[in-house]
Parts: structure tokens; C-alpha cells; sequence
């Protein structure tokens, strides 16, 4: 079984740490949204289950990004890009 590096493992925490950062982000938007008169109910809900979808697929990408420090395997490394490719749809 292959290994990333020790920098790719690092690089990959890094961005982890800023993908669920970003998604707290995106849920103050979503909050402030909310208040919005001029914005149908069903649109709010939309926008929160979507924010609610990326935060879950971000905490699952940080997750694994710090399982990489005990197994720095591709497979892991390979399903850690999957669910940050899955937080930013």
C-alpha cells in the first residue's frame, strides 16, 4: 500500500481546518438570510439544508484528514478528497 508524504499530510489538515471554517461561514450567512422578508420560505429551507450538507461532508474531510497522521495511506487520503469534493457541491 502507497503513503502520501508527511507535507501532504499537513497541506491536507490545513485545508480541512479552513473547509469547516468556511462552512460556519456560509451558516452566519444563512442566518442572516433568514430575516429576509423578501426571501420565500422555501428558499431558506433550501439554502439550510444545503449548508447543512456541506458542513457534515466538511466535518467528515477533517475527520479524515487527521486519520492520515496515523494512517497516511492513499486509500484514506482518497476518501478524504471525496468528501471535500462533496462539501464544495
Amino acid at each position: 500500500m502507497h503513503e502520501i508524504s508527511k507535507q501532504t499530510v499537513e497541506t491536507t489538515q490545513k485545508h480541512a481546518q479552513k473547509a469547516v471554517e468556511h462552512t460556519k461561514d456560509m451558516q452566519e450567512l444563512a442566518k442572516s438570510l433568514k430575516t429576509d422578508s423578501q426571501i420565500e420560505e422555501e428558499a431558506k429551507e433550501r439554502i439550510d439544508a444545503c449548508v447543512e450538507t456541506m458542513q457534515e461532508h466538511a466535518q467528515k474531510f477533517q475527520d479524515l484528514a487527521h486519520r492520515l497522521t496515523e494512517d497516511p495511506s492513499t486509500d484514506v487520503y482518497s476518501e478524504a478528497v471525496e468528501e471535500h469534493i462533496r462539501a464544495d457541491s
